[in-house]
């Protein structure tokens, strides 16, 4: 029986990790074992469903981990290490995608502006002798905590993430409210759109630093809708500039991820 391309590069991956050589990167080689356990798992939920974009998330993961597997047979344990979890996140975004969970990258997104708008809660509320705000906010700054613990847990909860930092980010509103004070839409759209720009410069330098890699595609999406973001902006649709550029970044995140770059 035929294998299809994933099986076959799984099943060398395998057999080269089996190696002696693969003792070289003990630790790498434990990650290398969780990756396979996630790839498991995902391969049966991808191949039933008709995703194409999570199929091809799934062969870029099995690319990876056999690349990892090759890595870890030369060893080149640092390398190794990229290339198993850049697979690993892969089959993540493959099983969101068919499951209908939240976009691991829009969720980082959202993480990262509500960890803005509590940054900048706290220095605006520190003037304010309202308790039951401080109250309000400290509330916020815990369930921004779990928010972020769910995202990092092995395997992420997503949608309990997504659901923490939102409801952590309508606090952190409610307590300006209560000193009467607010959020500019405005500020909140130009302050959004300078860190995609940092994202996607970021991502850029990623992409020329490594040739070849499949992060082209998201990043060019994300500098387009950037530019919209923009246009949106200076015509004062303020809130139609804050969503798109949430997306561009979402998209350079993306860029990062591929490239195995930090987000």
């Amino acid at each position: 029986m035929k294998l299809p391309f994933p099986a076959l590069a799984m099943a060398a991956a395998l057999l080269l990790g089996a190696g002696p050589a693969a003792g070289q990167c003990p630790e790498v080689q434990r990650e290398a074992d969780l990756t396979d356990a996630r790839l498991a798992q995902a391969g049966p939920i991808v191949s039933a469903a008709d995703n194409a974009e999570a199929r091809s998330d799934l062969a870029l993961a099995t690319d990876f981990q056999a690349r990892s597997r090759l890595e870890i047979g030369a060893g080149r344990c640092l390398v190794a290490l990229n290339f198993t979890r850049r697979a690993r996140l892969r089959a993540l975004h493959a099983v969101s995608l068919v499951r209908g969970l939240p976009d691991p990258d829009r969720i980082q997104v959202q993480l990262e502006r509500s960890r803005e708008i509590l940054d900048r809660s706290r220095e605006r509320l520190r003037d304010c002798d309202q308790n039951r705000a401080q109250s309000v906010l400290r509330v916020a700054a815990q369930m921004q905590e779990r928010a972020e613990e769910a995202f990092a847990a092995d395997p992420p909860r997503l949608l309990a993430s997504l659901q923490l930092t939102v409801s952590a980010r309508e606090r952190a509103q409610r307590a300006l409210r209560l000193c009467n004070l607010s959020e500019s839409i405005e500020d909140s759209a130009e302050r959004a759109l300078r860190r995609t720009d940092e994202v996607i410069g970021r991502a850029r330098g990623k992409a020329g630093e490594r040739a070849g890699t499949p992060n082209g595609a998201p990043l060019d999406r994300a500098g387009e809708i950037q530019n919209r973001a923009r246009d949106e902006y200076r015509a004062g649709h303020f809130e139609s500039s804050l969503r798109l550029t949430q997306e561009a970044r979402a998209f350079a995140f993306r860029s990062l991820r591929l490239a195995g770059g930090s987000s």
